[in-house]
């Protein structure tokens, strides 16, 4: 029994040591000194949870460490904000903000200072959170952040419902209503950038057509070759100032998408866009797609002749057709930089894959822009079997309007030769169905086109090279105009603004800066704006019945005249001819400072002063102005964008000549510029041709 119970007791004693063993210790710790554990059930508010193990600083407090101009900081600091906009990705230039206010971040780079924001394989966008370790400066009066290093960030996903997306491809997006949403998949072929280089927009491209999608933020995550999904707003850009213009004219703008949301890239930048959908064409046939159409941002391939033309500042680069003269230049924001890349191509005829990116809507018209897609240099060489078409195409029948309202004695080109190209001498020859309307005659060496009566001719043009023939027959309208009523010059001046005129006159020398020429006869001068459609039927010397529009140009709110104009003017009758202009009543007991000295709040913009001055040219590194000088220190700026509208005076630079020069005030300003019609020298008037066809 004593060693049962012994056993028992034992066995009890050991039992209470195990459950001893089991039961957690209990330490006797302050509250405050607890280990900081939640369990389920115990989430803390936000105001609780654990404190940022940086110690930052907010966008409020860094402004204020900024301080005075000229101060950068010697510490760098911690800030945690969101990007509120990437302003240049190049260099990562970005706007934060907090809940405190908004700071520029002037260049990111990685945590370690060593890779650059453009450089990095993951970095953050707009709407994304960063935590920024940086110096604080104010850099002439700017407080920002200075050589930031990206110690961490979190993607913030845009909120965007895709469902009210209508998937769709390029060709569909083009033709949506403005404010359509769609989403299109593509290749990216070429990126546009802003001043500075800011990627602003990309060319996308799939197997139907292509596009172009405006904005930073999506452009700033893509490269050329990404194959990308996106979903963005269709609209149509016109220049806000130019709208009025465009409307005008029927021109709807830059065909677009816009507020782009990227949905997915693949990342890969050897994807190539589709070519296959992509018609032929020539940069002549581009250029003569009517405004109306919906040509813009479509891709067409050409064969062009690519030209550098540098300036002051700037370098244009342009798109030729084999004729070495007819195109136009690309549309740059970066004065020329964002394609130096087409150096390599300078001078020579290449495939390029080309579009019509916008339009320059103006008083006389809307311009094209051309943005080069993709450029390939493969030894173009021109076959000469064409020659006998190129002959006709370019040379022969752009010599010819469809109306003529007189005889314009019009002589005719009838060989044709091209260095370009590598051919001489391809002939031109031109025939009428109807002799009494429009008739063909050879006087001395030349061929001279005549209009001799009302009524239609069919004409053709025939072209030969080679033992090759190629020709084209159109149609030729001759309306004679005889019973116009009309006023004369001083009777369009003395018409009230807003008042449409039926005006008669000579064609006298050029506008410079506007698209247009001065109208003369012997009672008054009166400047004429029109639209280079018009600006290409005329010479000076012609003599022309005009309808056009009284208009005063001004800003209006100001005591100064502006400048008097006939505006939007159409030809109702030309008779041609070579008639000298009339110089009754130009002014010629005036000195330049007398000119100057002009009361703006008068109107002498209906005349035109006859007097000694030196021409000074003024060129610096991003400008170039001209002038009349008197050598006593009186300087009459003469009216353009740039002195070489006035290449033709720059040949007298530094030389005191007799000059015919109107006052002019296009920009209602409280001083006169000029504007020089015309140089007098021993040997005869030099007149300002800048405006008319050569």
């Amino acid at each position: 029994m004593k060693l049962t119970k012994i056993l028992s007791l034992l066995l009890a004693l050991l039992m209470l040591v195990s459950m001893i063993a089991c039961t957690p210790e209990t330490p006797d710790t302050p509250d405050d000194e607890k280990p900081d554990v939640d369990q389920p059930g115990d989430e803390k508010p936000d105001d609780e949870k654990p404190e940022d193990k940086y110690e930052t600083i907010t966008i409020a407090q860094a402004l204020e460490l900024c301080g005075e101009v000229g101060n950068i900081t010697t510490e760098r600091y911690y800030i945690r904000a969101k990007i509120k906009t990437i302003v240049n990705a190049a260099y990562g230039q970005m706007i934060i903000e907090d809940e405190t206010g908004e700071i520029s971040v002037y260049g990111t780079y990685s945590a370690d200072g060593e890779i650059n924001y453009s450089a990095m394989d993951e970095k953050p966008y707009k709407g994304d959170e960063v935590l920024l370790h940086c110096i604080l400066q104010n850099y002439n009066g700017t407080k920002e952040v200075k050589n930031a290093r990206l110690i961490e960030f979190k993607k913030n996903d845009a909120v965007v419902d895709l469902t009210a997306y209508t998937t769709a491809t390029i060709a569909e997006a083009r033709a949506a209503a403005v404010g359509a949403k769609v989403k299109v998949s593509g290749v990216v072929a070429a990126i546009t950038y802003a001043n500075g280089m800011k990627p602003i927009g990309f060319v996308l491209v799939d197997n139907t057509q292509s596009i172009y999608v405006y904005g930073g933020d999506a452009t700033q995550q893509v490269a050329v070759g990404n194959k990308v999904e996106l979903a963005a707003s269709k609209t149509y850009w016109v220049l806000g100032d130019e709208q009025g213009l465009a409307d005008k004219f029927g021109y709807k703008g830059c065909n677009q998408l816009e507020d782009a949301y990227l949905v997915s890239n693949d990342k890969k930048t050897d994807n190539v866009f589709d070519k296959s959908w992509i018609q032929e064409s020539t940069v002549k046939d581009m250029l003569e797609a009517p405004v109306t159409e919906d040509t813009t941002t479509i891709i067409r391939k050409v064969n062009a002749l690519v030209s550098k033309r540098p300036g002051n500042g700037f370098t244009n680069y342009y798109f030729n057709d084999l004729d070495g003269t007819t195109g136009t230049y690309t549309y740059t924001q970066c004065n020329g930089s964002d394609f130096s890349w087409l150096d390599q191509f300078d001078g020579k005829i290449c495939t390029v894959y080309l579009m019509i990116l916008n339009a320059k809507s103006t008083q006389s018209g809307c311009v094209y822009r051309f943005l080069p897609v993709a450029v390939e240099d493969n030894g173009y060489t021109f076959d000469k079997n064409g020659a006998a078409e190129f002959a006709v195409k370019y040379h022969g029948l752009t010599q010819f309007l469809p109306t003529y309202s007189g005889n314009p004695a019009l002589e005719m080109t009838t060989s044709v030769s091209s260095e370009l190209l590598g051919f001489e001498n391809a002939t031109l020859s031109y025939s009428s169905d109807n002799e009494s309307v429009v008739k063909f005659v050879p006087v001395g060496d030349k061929l001279i086109m005549n209009c001799l009566g009302a009524g239609k001719a069919t004409v053709t043009v025939k072209g030969a090279y080679g033992g090759k023939e190629y020709s084209e027959t159109f149609e030729i309208s001759v309306v004679l105009n005889e019973d116009v009523d009309y006023v004369n010059v001083a009777g369009a001046i003395a018409a009230n603004k807003g008042d449409t005129v039926t005006v008669k006159g000579i064609v006298g020398p050029s506008l410079v800066n506007k698209t247009g020429f001065y109208l003369i006869d012997e009672t008054g001068v009166i400047a004429v704006q029109t639209d280079a459609e018009t600006m290409a039927t005329l010479q000076i010397g012609h003599e022309v019945i005009l309808e056009a529009v009284r208009h005063i140009n001004t800003k209006g709110g100001t005591n100064y005249y502006g400048q008097t104009c006939l505006n939007d003017a159409k030809v109702v009758s030309n008779a041609y001819g070579k008639h000298e202009y009339s110089t009754a009543t130009f002014v010629s007991d005036k000195t330049l400072k007398q000119v100057y000295d002009l009361n703006p709040m008068t109107d002498y913009t209906t005349t035109v002063f006859v007097l000694k001055a030196t021409v000074t040219v003024e060129e610096a590194q991003y400008y170039t102005n001209i002038y009349l000088t008197d050598g006593n220190g009186t300087q009459l700026r003469l009216y353009c964008s740039n002195a070489g509208q006035y290449g033709w005076l720059k040949a007298f630079a530094g030389q005191e000549v007799t000059v015919e020069v109107a006052a002019c005030n296009w920009n209602d300003k409280n001083y006169y510029t000029g504007c020089v019609l015309a140089v007098i020298t021993n040997e005869g008037k030099i007149c300002n041709e800048l405006n008319f066809s050569k």
